[in-house]
């Protein structure tokens, strides 16, 4: 089987080629970002400069390297790419190309935030959210209505000049109950039915530009049966990432759902839940053991590639 990955610039990436490695892979790995400096792309065997995924000319460059390569699996790793890609699933389907990734429909229930709210806020427990800010009492969280990763444009608005500062020319904001405890993500795995196959929690225990840099595994029946059944619900696919945090009365809520790979989703692997060798089994029909994650904290840092 040959793998194209997404975004390979992006942490969720690197963690996906690393969960490969660790189960001696031993398919192609080609990776591609719009970014030809891309760290991702030293840890692949092969990797292409493609347009950004809102370039007419995205899919079609897509299209020439599956062709060349002889592409079997893409695998979703960007918010905005899975987007336009599943967008455009019946050309992968002609193809013969695996996209082991939510439907669009869904993918769109995630990525629009005020949508998401709107969706599941009589079934699951929810933070307060609106696109009027008068709405809410100080403080509350100012965020990007959709497309939003690595926690860009998000803010913490304590005061009126915090509220003034916020940048409405890039973005349009939603905003949301203040939540100040302890915020968890839940990377969970389902099948192309929607069936969830196992969520693996952890705790943020620091996170750097919205990515998690410091994570503690954690065993949480409660946590991984609300996340099953709002994946459930969503009629989610392939991986998700879960994020919940907690109220000032201690009440943990689902503040929002990606469905891809997380940044930190490696750890989930480095706990002895590698998503990818359960995607491939999967996939293959071959089966699996449900492995049960190890309890550890697992601290990060950077790495350098010289090219």
């Amino acid at each position: 089987m040959n793998i194209l990955l997404l975004s390979a610039g992006g942490p969720a990436c690197h963690g996906v080629i690393k969960s490969l490695r660790d189960i001696d892979f031993n398919g192609k790995i080609v990776s591609v970002d719009c970014n030809p400096l891309s760290a991702g792309f030293y840890l692949s065997d092969k990797f292409y400069v493609v347009p950004r995924a809102s370039d007419k000319n995205y899919i079609n460059k897509l299209v020439d390297i599956i062709n060349k390569e002889d592409i079997n699996l893409i695998l979703p790793t960007s918010s905005r790419e899975i987007i336009t890609i599943s967008k455009n699933k019946k050309i992968f389907d002609e193809l013969g190309v695996t996209l082991f990734m939510s439907d669009y429909e869904s993918i769109i229930d995630c990525s629009d935030k005020m949508k998401f709210y709107n969706k599941c806020k009589n079934d699951f427990i929810l933070p307060e959210t609106s696109l009027d800010n008068r709405t809410l009492s100080i403080p509350f969280f100012a965020k990007p209505k959709k497309h939003s990763s690595g926690s860009r444009g998000v803010r913490v608005c304590k005061t009126i000049s915090d509220i003034s500062c916020l940048d409405r020319q890039k973005y349009e904001y939603i905003y949301q109950e203040y939540l100040p405890g302890m915020e968890y993500t839940i990377d969970v795995l389902c099948d192309m039915e929607s069936n969830p196959i196992i969520a693996v929690p952890r705790k943020r225990l620091q996170t750097k530009e919205g990515i998690s840099s410091k994570g503690q595994i954690v065993i949480d029946e409660s946590i991984q049966e609300q996340c099953f059944d709002i994946c459930k619900f969503l009629k989610l696919k392939g991986p998700v990432c879960i994020q919940m945090k907690e109220s000032v009365d201690n009440v943990l809520k689902f503040v929002e759902i990606n469905p891809r790979f997380g940044g930190g989703s490696y750890m989930a692997t480095l706990a002895g839940v590698n998503f990818m060798e359960l995607i491939l089994n999967t996939i293959n029909g071959d089966g699996y053991w449900m492995p049960k994650p190890k309890e550890i904290t697992v601290l990060r840092y950077y790495n350098e590639v010289v090219v």
